[in-house]
């Protein structure tokens, strides 16, 4: 993929929520390329370690965090840190989230109120703790990773589909209500994307299909997670600035093709003729 010559983040600080692997790691490091200094925050230090020297490989600043985002405690642990080391907090970017439940007949309570801790209570967390200092500053970029389940369903995952429809919904009214400030809030809505999760999760046989004939999607195969982080950077960039408010869908067409005319048993036949 063809890298930028410029740093449109030059000067600016940013925190990345599960930056350890995946498309949040590719978050990271493209907000470090365009010139941002970057916290990786995630449950692990390990990954973020790893995040943080492909970082400082490259030439970018970073910095690690072990952080649970669904605790009060560890949000102010962070948002302290942050804003003893830089004063202030530029972007924020909510990618942290769990993906891991039964079908809907045998999901319990508690594991439906785990995921939503973490995907909505820990966006609300950290979104809310960053915003109070954007708002003093009358300027700011909050960026939610969302998805395409928050649009329709495509699989066994009740709960995480739901919280994705709440995250979308949330920056919506953040939107409204931190627009005066000079903040905006946006979502990245990702489609298929090629990481480890898909990998665990894949047959080789439909790994080989989605990455190189992804017949339901029309560029025909995954999305890769330096797409992600290339909307998120031009998201959390002043080259958005009349941008707030929107779910910028990366789903290489997915969404836009109701999929019912390649099913029919045979082409419709044509009006006008």
């Amino acid at each position: 993929m063809m890298q930028p010559n410029y740093r449109r983040l030059e000067g600016r600080n940013a925190i990345v929520t599960g930056a350890g692997r995946g498309i949040g790691q590719s978050i990271a490091r493209k907000l470090a390329m365009e010139g941002a200094e970057v916290l990786v925050v995630g449950r692990s230090l390990g990954p973020l370690a790893d995040t943080v020297t492909a970082i400082e490989s490259a030439g970018g600043r970073a910095w690690a965090l072990s952080a649970d985002i669904s605790s009060e405690e560890d949000v102010k642990r962070v948002i302290t840190s942050a804003l003893e080391r830089w004063g202030q907090i530029d972007v924020l970017v909510n990618n942290a989230a769990v993906f891991d439940e039964p079908p809907f007949l045998e999901v319990d309570a508690a594991t439906i109120r785990e995921i939503f801790d973490i995907n909505v209570v820990g966006t609300f967390l950290m979104s809310q703790a960053v915003a109070k200092g954007m708002a003093d500053n009358r300027k700011g970029s909050i960026i939610h990773i969302s998805s395409i389940d928050a649009l329709g369903a495509d699989g066994p995952v009740t709960a995480y589909s739901a919280t994705k429809s709440a995250v979308v919904s949330m920056a919506r009214t953040m939107t409204m209500e931190l627009a005066p400030f000079g903040v905006r809030i946006n979502c990245v809505a990702p489609g298929f994307v090629n990481t480890d999760m898909v990998h665990k999760t894949s047959t080789p046989n439909v790994l080989e299909h989605m990455l190189n004939d992804f017949t339901r999607v029309p560029i025909r195969r995954l999305i890769e997670p330096e797409e992600i982080a290339a909307a998120v950077a031009f998201l959390a960039s002043d080259e958005a600035s009349a941008i707030t408010g929107a779910n910028l869908v990366v789903d290489g067409g997915l969404t836009s093709n109701l999929f019912v005319m390649e099913t029919l048993p045979e082409p419709m036949i044509p009006l006008g003729g």
